[in-house]
């Protein structure tokens, strides 16, 4: 009960934040939209009226309570830049951001299991220590870096892979670098979940009964331990996929991407309220119940 009501009031917080975090941007949204040589040929009687079909003449609470009960209403909006409703805006570039989401944490979550789990099994070698200093180093690594490194190696000196995505002449090509980049995101972290927890079961007991019996390593890593960590990582896969929602966006723009982040990011440019406050709501309602379900998941895994 204490749960469900935490994360109501955080559902409120979010809807005023959405609402208000837009507004906070410096400039006229009207000037950002349409620009400024088509504003100066206008007259003010278009102006305002441009300003009245966008509701920005009337003061921010009124705004604020028609946002409230066009939310409830499932009525999203419109966006005046992208000339389309924000709900088949959303249509269009979610599922291009859960596609590259979706990939590229299923390798690298993959990945660091595998590798984390054969890192435990040899703790305190210098494989062990060398591939845990390179994994925190690459971790500690910004998105939006991560990605522009992988931009000038593959892109511009190798010239295997195109600089921005593009449907034609491949989309495959143009969708490897963006997921590769993301891949080199979460792979350290996955890889270091996986090896800490599984450290501590390398120690028990029917561990070591299970060597003394002579089974195979791979038997032992893959099983015995494998088995024993899968529950609090997935639990922690979790976390990872809503801290995810928050980097690829930055991965997003500099590939110019086609999905939620790089939509979200040309909005707020153009200071496009409608778009911007929903995506906010939407990617933050999404975190939020990620980090709800992970939460239940991990006291569950307790008792």
């Amino acid at each position: 009960m204490k749960r469900l009501l935490d994360y109501s009031i955080t559902l409120v917080i979010l809807l005023i934040l959405s609402f208000y975090l837009p507004r906070l941007l410096p400039g006229d949204p009207v000037s950002a939209i349409f620009g400024e040589e088509a504003i100066a040929s206008m007259s003010e009687d278009m102006i305002a009226d441009i300003r009245n079909k966008m509701g920005l003449d009337r003061p921010l609470w009124f705004q604020f309570l028609i946002f409230l009960r066009n939310v409830f209403r499932g009525d999203l909006g419109y966006s005046y830049y992208y000339r389309e409703y924000v709900i088949n805006i959303i249509r269009q570039s979610f599922p291009w951001t859960l596609s590259l989401i979706g990939v590229s944490l299923s390798i690298s979550s993959i990945l660091g299991f595998l590798l984390g789990l054969n890192a435990s099994y040899r703790v305190g070698s210098n494989y062990d220590r060398l591939s845990f200093i390179a994994m925190v180093t690459v971790s500690s690594i910004p998105e939006f870096l991560v990605g522009i490194i992988m931009l000038v190696i593959f892109a511009i000196n190798l010239k295997i892979l195109p600089a921005s995505f593009s449907l034609s002449p491949s989309a495959f090509k143009a969708f490897l670098l963006p997921c590769i980049s993301l891949i080199c995101v979460d792979f350290p972290n996955s890889y270091i979940t996986t090896r800490n927890l599984a450290v501590s079961i390398v120690k028990e007991r029917f561990i070591e009964t299970a060597k003394a019996k002579l089974k195979r390593d791979r038997r032992i890593k893959y099983v015995h331990i494998g088995r024993n960590v899968l529950y609090p990582v997935i639990t922690r896969f979790l976390l990872r996929l809503s801290h995810l929602f928050f980097g690829v966006i930055f991965i997003e723009v500099v590939f110019s991407y086609p999905g939620i982040g790089m939509t979200l990011y040309t909005s707020i440019v153009h200071r496009d309220y409608a778009f911007v406050q929903i995506c906010i709501l939407l990617m933050s309602f999404i975190i939020v119940t990620i980090n709800m379900m992970a939460e239940y998941l991990f006291a569950g895994g307790r008792t």
